[in-house]
Formats: structure tokens, C-alpha cells, sequence
């Protein structure tokens, strides 16, 4: 049985104010709370608008000079190229300006008709102004302006160059028949066949013609270019003649599909279909609507008394928000960031050459087996000719016996199988020709080469059809057996120099600075002065004689490293064939615009972090100051990061196991690395920083972008 337990009035009093009491102080502890989140909350605000008032005007103040700088280096190259047109106007050396229509084409249809420099000497020398006139629209396409040049013009210039290609090569194979047509005035007295090489600086031109036909010759190797070839049985007791037609240019890898980067088409939106959705929605809601209006009236009704104190409510928070506005400071806009670009697959079977993977190196050779012409008989004192006309080059169509190759005990490359085979049939047979040749002076080839025929139906370059590679580095010679004549060329992987091992940039003094990239293979220096720039290192390869040392722009530069097989500079879509660090585009660019202009005063060079750090908005690299003209000492460096709002020096250093975001002592974080530098940096430093020129600034940018260090390291 239970108790009832009766309490005093008094009792209940004391309880019902001890819980008033508990009420209260619930109340107070809960407003204090509140004041101290508003308090907290009122300085977060305060710093934040501190920081976007600071990081307005710096990036304000950095975005003018920037642009300052752009427009004098605009006006500047519209001076130089309204002079650079007019040294062309005023110019009376014969030349026709390829940018005149008429003018160019007349030229052409004279060359084209003039039979009598048909001769190697007058072709070879007329090919080189036929060479300045593509270069120089070639020139034109690169730096012309949008507005000067429309899509019109672009497509005619593109034209005239592809005709003037076509001109040159029909004179040389005009001149090719012509010495053919004169073998025996040209045979060699040992020999008694024609051997014969001539060249200038883009072309060399080789012949070997089979006057004798002795069947003892196997071979023949045109010494002063290092080039040897075999001769098959086939071939040696028939009427034919060997070209090998070296050319320091390429007017073919230009026409083929996969030489330009192609983006990928995106799906449009098929909007008809989510129209249609939307009306049957619509309809389904006016019909619930019209079916309801009874229930939402009712509803209403209820609902009335209530909305007061939801609208009071509302009014209240947006008071508060116009309030938190304007306390709000303006914020620096940054510009839209662009969406990473999608590039197409290459699509080709597995025997077609990428271009976008492999480029070119050393130019093309055309490699031809073509018919003996007739040559002049002597007899009664009369020389008699046989007339062939039109005069124009009989090629042989020689393939390979595919019958006859099989594969090695390796598994690689095929070899011909003789045994067994009579005489007869030995005779008969088409082997695979063996080629021998010495690279080209002025390339360095980090591996064994790929060579490639080129596909004149289909325009593009192919790999089927040769065996037995044998590449000797340190003699530059280069084996291989083809089963086709045609037009070869060597190529090398486009990225074998990617990504790099680490890098730096460092002044010299102001407007000087030397930039090193240690690649997968190769350790290059470029020196920077002013507005120019030169390769200084590899200092140990001959074959980079000609473009050592040579001052440039970073054009240019850029153009002879990857002519001379060196390519540390990436192309747009590079990132399909190499592994990188997927950094933001906007804050990569930022960083090498800031560094560019502070490179007089700072040396620059390669972290680990940057890459262990998997965070596409943050970037870390060293710097330290370089005043004097010296290599630094590892204590000198120190870690800066860099995001899409900040610029920071850290406490931490590149050794360290850990990382740290830490700031630095002493320092503060800035809205840029520029500023950044000028509220850390020695007087020596700022005065550096303020001293250099805008043509400098301009050169190291054009070369860190170039190469994207930041994202290829």
C-alpha cells in the first residue's frame, strides 16, 4: 500500500523558486553564450572584412600594374610589327611579298613555267627564297593580330604555303630527273655507275644509279652523309636508281589529323523533351490546385492568426541581414576560372603515329627507287637520245616479300629465311632493304628513334613495315630494314623530358637571372636578360652547337629546343600522355605572373610538398633572396604557399617530415605572393623588385609558362 506524501505550502514555494532560480540562470548562462558568440562573431567579421579591405586594394594595386604592363608591351609590339611591315613594303630585292595574292601566284606560275632552271644548282637555289617565303608566312600567322588577320586571310596564307611546298618539291624532282637523264656523263670511271651528292643548307640530295649492273655490288654507302643502303639481287641487275633526298624541313606532319589538339565535342542538352515534363507538371498542379481550393481556404483561415508572427519574424531577419551587408567590405573579383578542357583519344589503329605524342626530329628523308631514264648512245659521231617526254620521275614499285621473313628465335624483329631456295628464285626474291644512316648534326635523340613512313592517301605517318633497330648512341648511327621506299622520317617521344625532376630560377642581377630544369633525361640552363634569352647548358653535346648560346626570344627559343629534339615545354594537352600535379589554372598563372616579377630579387626552386600535398589549391614552393650573383646555401631557402586568397612564407622548411601550415614568426599572410615579399623583404630586395623592367618581367613569364613548373615537376 502506498504513502501519499504531503508537501508544506512553504515547500512548494521553495521548490517553485529554486526552479525560477535554475529558469533564470539557464536564461542568462544562455544570453551570455549568445553575446560571446556575438562577440566572436563581430570580431571573425571585423578580421574577415579587414582581410577583404587589405586584399582589395593590394590585388587592386597589383591587376593595374599588371595591365599597365601588358598595354606598354602591346603598344610596344604594334610599333615594331607596323615597322617590321613597312621594312617589308619598302624592300626591293626581287622578292615577292607572299601576303599579296597577286604577287605570290604570279611568281609561282613563272617559276612553275620556267624550264630552264631545271638544274640543281639554279633549284637548290631558288628552293631558298621559296623557304624565306613559307618561314615568312609562317612568320605572319604567328604574330599578326586577330584583327589584322581574318579567318579569310589566315585560310589564303595557309594555302600559298602549301603551294609554294608543292613547288619546291616538283623542281626538285625536275632536277632529279634531269641529272638521272645525264648518268652516264656522271657515272664514277671506278664504279660505272652514278654517285652523286649535292646540298645546301636545308637540302641534300643523293643519287646512286645502276649503270653496271654488276651483281657483286651488295651495298652502297654515300660517305660524306653517312647514309648506306643495301642492294638485293633484284635490284642489281635491273635498270634503277636509288634517291635519298634529305630535308632539313617537314611540309608533312602538318597535314595529318592528330598534328592539332582536338577538344572534345560536349552533348547539347536536349531541352524538348524536360519542356514537355514541365507543362504535364504544370497541368497536374493547376488540376490539385482547382481540386483543393476548398481545403486550402479552410486552411487559411487556420493559418491567419499565424502569419503575423511569421512576417514580423522575416522582417526581423532581414533587417539583420541588410544590417550584416552593410557592415560587409567589397571583396576583390576574381575573374570566372575556366572549365578544364577534355581532349579527343587518338582514334587510329596502332601503326599510325600520334603527333601529339611524337614529334618529328631531324626533318624528313625521301628514300625512292625509281627507273633509269634512257641514256645517250654514242655512234657515228652522233649522240643519240631517246626522247621521254613529258620528262618526269618512273618510280618502282618495290615491296617487300612478306613470304620470306620470319620471326627471330626472340620473337622480334623478322629475318629472311635462304636456305633451301635455288638460284633461280634467290634472284626473284624482294628482300627488306637494310638502311644505315648517321643522325642529323644538329639533333640530340635521348633514345632510340622510331622511324615512320608517311601515308600519302591517308596523310598521316605509319610504322608497319620495318624491323631489325639498331641504335648505336655513342657512334649516332641508326639501323633499320624497311619493306617499303617512300618518304621516312625518325621521331621521339613528344614528352620523354616529362615530367621534370626539379628546377630553379635565380638572378644574376637586375634583369638577369638563370633558369635550370633537370628533366627525366636531359639538365638544360637557359640565361635571361632583358627581353632575350639563350640555351647555355648542355654545354657537353655538340649536336646543340648552333642554338647554344644563341639570344633569342622565348619564341624562338622555344621553336629551335624542340626543332633540336629538346622539349621541356608542354603542349595544351599534354597532361593526356603525362602523369602531372593538378594544380588550379588561375593560381598557377598568378604565381608565375608574381614571380616573374620579383625574379631580379628572388631565387625560385622546385618542393616536394607541392606534389605530396594532393590539393589542387594549394602551391609550395622555395624562395629565398639573391642579391649576389651565387648559389644559395640550403639554411637561405624557405617554404612559401600560395592559394586562391592568400600568399604565405611557412614555419616549416623543406626537410621537415611533416607538413605544416603554419605561418612563419614574424610574418603575416598577404593576398598575393608579390605583396607578400614586399612586407617581408630586405630594403635591398624592394628597391631590386621596383628596378626591373617590364621586358624582363615579360620574358620569365613567357618561360615559366611555358614550361608550367609548377604542375610538370
Amino acid at each position: 500500500m502506498h504513502t501519499i506524501r504531503k508537501y508544506s505550502s512553504r515547500q512548494i514555494v521553495r521548490a517553485q523558486m529554486v526552479r525560477k532560480e535554475a529558469r533564470i540562470r539557464a536564461e542568462q548562462e544562455e544570453k551570455e553564450k549568445q553575446e560571446r558568440q556575438k562577440q566572436e562573431e563581430s570580431e571573425r567579421k571585423k578580421l574577415e572584412n579587414e582581410e577583404k579591405k587589405n586584399r582589395l586594394a593590394e590585388m587592386t594595386a597589383l591587376t593595374m600594374q599588371i595591365e599597365a604592363n601588358s598595354r606598354i608591351l602591346e603598344n610596344e609590339h604594334k610599333s615594331w610589327w607596323e615597322k617590321t611591315k613597312w621594312a617589308r613594303y619598302m624592300r626591293c630585292d626581287g622578292s615577292p611579298d607572299p601576303t599579296v595574292q597577286g604577287e605570290i601566284n604570279t611568281y609561282i606560275h613563272l617559276r612553275r613555267e620556267d624550264m630552264s632552271r631545271n638544274d640543281i644548282g639554279s633549284v637548290l637555289k631558288d628552293s631558298e627564297l621559296d623557304l624565306f617565303l613559307i618561314d615568312e608566312l609562317d612568320f605572319n600567322l604567328a604574330e599578326a593580330s586577330a584583327a589584322e588577320l581574318g579567318a579569310q586571310d589566315v585560310a589564303r596564307y595557309k594555302a600559298t604555303m602549301e603551294d609554294l611546298q608543292w613547288l619546291i618539291r616538283d623542281k626538285l624532282d625536275a632536277a632529279t630527273i634531269k641529272l638521272l637523264q645525264e648518268a652516264t656523263d656522271r657515272r664514277d670511271p671506278e664504279t660505272l655507275n652514278l654517285q652523286y651528292i649535292v646540298k645546301n643548307d636545308n637540302v641534300c640530295l643523293c643519287l646512286w644509279g645502276n649503270l653496271s649492273k654488276n651483281p657483286r655490288i651488295k651495298t652502297f654507302e654515300f660517305t660524306e652523309k653517312g647514309f648506306s643502303f643495301e642492294i638485293p639481287k633484284v635490284l642489281s641487275l635491273s635498270n634503277c636508281a636509288y634517291r635519298v633526298l634529305f630535308t632539313k624541313y617537314d611540309h608533312f606532319s602538318d597535314k595529318c589529323k592528330s598534328y592539332y589538339p582536338r577538344l572534345k565535342k560536349k552533348e547539347e542538352p536536349v531541352l524538348e523533351t524536360v519542356q514537355e515534363d514541365k507543362e504535364e507538371e504544370n497541368e497536374g498542379d493547376e488540376g490539385e490546385k482547382k481540386e483543393g481550393e476548398g481545403v486550402d481556404i479552410e486552411e487559411g483561415a487556420e493559418k491567419e492568426n499565424e502569419e503575423p508572427d511569421e512576417q514580423e519574424l522575416q522582417v526581423k531577419e532581414e533587417e539583420v541581414k541588410e544590417e550584416e551587408k552593410e557592415e560587409e567590405e567589397p571583396d576583390f573579383q576574381e575573374p570566372p576560372t575556366p572549365e578544364p578542357p577534355e581532349w579527343e583519344d587518338f582514334d587510329e589503329d596502332e601503326d599510325v603515329i600520334d603527333l601529339r605524342a611524337n614529334h618529328v626530329v631531324g626533318g624528313v628523308f625521301h628514300f625512292n627507287l625509281m627507273h633509269l631514264p634512257p641514256q645517250p648512245k654514242t655512234g657515228n659521231n652522233w649522240i643519240i637520245t631517246r626522247l621521254v617526254d613529258p620528262p618526269e620521275i618512273q618510280y618502282i614499285d618495290y615491296v617487300a616479300d612478306t613470304a620470306v621473313l620470319i620471326p627471330n628465335k626472340e620473337g622480334h624483329s623478322p629475318t629472311h629465311d635462304h636456305k633451301g631456295r635455288d638460284p633461280e628464285t634467290k634472284r626473284d626474291e624482294k628482300p627488306a632493304i637494310g638502311v644505315t644512316m648517321k643522325l642529323a648534326n644538329g639533333v640530340m635523340f635521348s633514345e632510340e628513334p622510331q622511324v615512320a613512313r608517311w601515308d600519302y592517301p591517308k596523310n598521316h605517318w605509319r610504322t608497319d613495315g620495318f624491323s631489325d633497330y639498331k641504335f648505336d648512341e655513342e657512334n649516332r648511327t641508326f639501323h633499320f630494314k624497311t619493306s617499303h621506299f617512300g618518304t621516312l622520317a625518325l621521331l621521339q617521344d613528344a614528352h620523354i623530358n616529362m615530367p621534370f625532376q626539379s628546377w630553379e630560377i635565380r638572378p644574376h642581377k637586375t634583369n638577369s637571372a638563370v633558369f635550370t630544369i633537370i628533366a627525366a633525361i636531359v639538365e638544360i640552363e637557359i640565361e635571361i636578360k632583358d627581353a632575350m634569352c639563350c640555351l647555355s647548358r648542355p654545354d657537353n653535346k655538340l649536336e646543340l652547337e648552333s642554338i647554344r648560346n644563341k639570344w633569342v626570344t622565348p619564341k624562338e627559343l622555344i621553336k629551335m629546343c624542340r626543332l633540336a629534339g629538346i622539349n621541356v615545354f608542354p603542349m595544351v594537352d599534354s597532361p593526356k600522355y603525362v602523369s602531372i600535379q593538378n594544380k588550379h589554372l588561375k593560381i598557377e598563372e598568378r604565381v608565375y605572373q608574381q614571380m616573374a616579377l620579383t625574379s631580379s630579387a628572388m631565387a625560385y626552386s622546385w618542393s616536394k610538398w607541392n606534389s605530396e600535398i594532393q590539393d589542387r589549391e594549394k602551391i609550395i614552393f622555395q624562395g629565398a633572396e639573391s642579391l649576389n650573383d651565387e648559389p644559395l646555401p640550403e639554411e637561405d631557402w624557405a617554404l612559401y604557399l600560395m592559394t586562391k586568397r592568400r600568399g604565405m612564407k611557412l614555419k616549416m622548411v623543406e626537410f621537415d617530415d611533416t607538413f605544416n601550415d603554419e605561418l612563419a614568426e614574424g610574418t603575416q599572410f598577404k593576398s598575393n605572393l608579390y605583396n607578400l615579399l614586399l612586407s617581408i623583404g630586405s630594403e635591398q630586395v624592394k628597391e631590386r623588385i621596383k628596378e626591373t623592367s617590364y621586358e624582363f618581367v615579360d620574358c620569365v613569364q613567357q618561360l615559366l609558362m611555358a614550361t608550367k613548373i609548377l604542375t610538370y615537376s
